[in-house]
């Protein structure tokens, strides 16, 4: 179930009603499941909404592969 509190959401960050915007097949997206959870997963029949992953800061890449300060 989804909850009706309020937490702090990014402005950038938008979930799609597949009725109305067909999510994309075969790729990894933001998936909301059957329990309300949000989840990193392929769509799904039975699955409740969907979004685009976020783009994630070049900076962190980089603290968390040091391989790529070569």
């Amino acid at each position: 179930m989804i909850s009706n509190d309020n937490p702090p959401t990014a402005k950038v960050t938008e979930l799609y009603d597949p009725l109305v915007y067909p999510p994309p097949r075969g790729q990894t997206l933001l998936v909301i499941n059957e329990g309300g959870v949000l989840i990193k997963s392929q769509w799904y029949d039975g699955a409740m909404a969907w979004g685009y992953l976020p783009k994630i800061p070049m900076s962190v890449k980089l603290r968390h592969n040091p391989k790529r300060n070569v």
